[in-house]
């Protein structure tokens, strides 16, 4: 254990020497790790101490002294340093690729045993414009004096920072978001109120098509309310939107939005999204990709890396609604994908069905029983492409690719720890050809891999 002499609101001056996955600044105080939000590498920092543990210690930056870092500029943001959704704004575009590079270097270095030649990791693949790209937003509501305002979270806080714009977020959603307010304020709906648990509306949810303009609406209420969802009906004549669901959700401990009852109120059932060549019918809980063309770029780029000539057999692990899968038929011989929810199956047989692939078959289960289940009928994947959640693959399932291991993986992943800790599970049989970092959410610490794993 290390020891240190920190207390909570102790002022330090603090070298900055590197960035954590989270965006913050980390300093050292008697070898303790000091998290700083807000500073950069080579800074000399006074900071507050604002909470000690054994193994780290958080603080706040009081002042940068001497020169900040050329790396720093002003955040386009008015809300930047309140709201918690971006982490680094105040860093240049070119420097936040670079940073997301180190962090994904740092988390196999902690957490991979084996050796890596440098030349493995790439540059990061960068967003052209890395400003209003999320085509999907989920935004809590309260009251503001006598008018429903939508905001976002403050960091590590329930604590709702009112917003009237997000730069990250696509222009059209915006602008309907604020709409739907409007329209919400003058019928009085009720905004659900978390600590006295009194109100009905605890969320707006919107998504927006870039090949159509169409704009998909859900609103979360805590229990049924009928006045509630009668004038959510008219919210279909807002101008795009093309469809009204109601969601309930009483469970306040979810960390999901939507509850165990949505439906369509108005409107069409799903809203049409294009990647590639393909098109897909999107439900609103089904799962996408916020950023269209970062999306195009990922897709590309395990297509590269799987190097397929036609004649393989494809398996599409936490397929969803197919995106990976469909994308990849037409360079293979079969595809098949699995994903436990079962929703999210149907709608991704509907999208092979709707972009008229045939070599492509989606199936809801356990990926650890459908692997099973076709190894023992004769299919085994030439190429496991694999997108798990941020808590990486099953352990039982790793297991089994280490008894039973396919030719190739391409593991795509937003979580860099459970990424290097499963490559370092599997590297008994597999070792690593490719790591590719890409910016799927500029302005963020967020950065997602995709991971070239052969077998030995």
């Amino acid at each position: 254990m290390v020891t240190n002499s920190l207390v909570k609101n102790q002022e330090i001056l603090l070298t900055i020497k590197r960035i954590g996955i989270n965006g913050e600044g980390i300093g050292y105080y008697r070898r303790l790790a000091v998290f700083v939000p807000g500073a950069l590498p080579k800074e000399e920092a006074v900071v507050k101490i604002t909470e000690v543990k054994p193994q780290y210690a958080k603080a706040e930056l009081v002042r940068i002294k001497g020169e900040k870092s050329s790396d720093r500029v002003k955040p386009r943001c008015p809300y930047y340093e309140k709201c918690g959704g971006c982490h680094l704004q105040h860093v240049k575009y070119e420097t936040q690729c670079d940073f997301k590079k180190e962090i994904v270097k740092e988390a196999f270095e902690k957490y991979y045993n084996g050796k890596l030649s440098e030349k493995l990791l790439k540059d990061t693949i960068s967003q052209g414009v890395p400003y209003y790209y999320r085509n999907k937003v989920k935004l809590p509501v309260r009251y503001d004096g006598e008018k429903l305002v939508t905001g976002l979270y403050a960091q590590d806080t329930n604590k709702l920072v009112y917003i009237d714009e997000c730069i990250v977020e696509k222009k059209d959603l915006r602008e309907v978001v604020d709409k739907i307010c409007e329209h919400l304020t003058k019928y009085q709906v009720i905004a659900f109120n978390p600590k006295s648990k009194e109100g009905i509306l605890r969320h707006i949810i919107a998504r927006s098509s870039n090949l159509t303009g169409e704009i998909q609406v859900t609103l979360i209420l805590y229990k049924r309310d009928q006045r509630t969802i009668n004038i959510a009906k008219e919210l279909i004549n807002i101008e795009n939107v093309a469809s009204v669901y109601i969601s309930i959700n009483n469970d306040l401990d979810s960390l999901e939005n939507f509850g165990q009852e949505t439906f369509l109120l108005e409107g069409k059932e799903t809203i049409t999204e294009q990647l590639g060549d393909f098109k897909f019918e999107l439900l609103p809980n089904a799962f996408f990709q916020l950023n269209l063309e970062q999306t195009n770029k990922l897709y590309s780029e395990v297509t590269r890396l799987a190097k397929l000539k036609g004649y393989e057999n494809v398996i599409d692990g936490y397929c969803g609604v197919g995106t990976i899968g469909i994308w990849l038929s037409k360079y293979a011989k079969e595809v098949r994908g699995v994903d436990n929810n079962n929703e999210a199956i149907i709608n991704a047989n509907s999208n092979a069905k709707l972009n008229k692939v045939k070599n492509a078959k989606f199936y809801s289960g356990s990926m650890l029983h459908y692997l099973t289940k076709w190894e023992e009928e004769g299919f085994v994947p030439d190429v496991l492409v694999v997108d798990p959640p941020r808590t990486g693959m099953e352990l039982k399932l790793l297991n089994y690719l280490q008894k039973n291991p396919v030719k190739k993986i391409v593991y795509v992943s937003c979580n860099p720890s459970t990424l290097a800790k499963n490559c370092n599970h599997l590297q008994k049989k597999y070792h690593i050809l490719a790591i590719q970092p890409l910016d799927m959410f500029p302005n963020t610490a967020n950065v997602e891999t995709i991971v070239l794993l052969e077998r030995r």
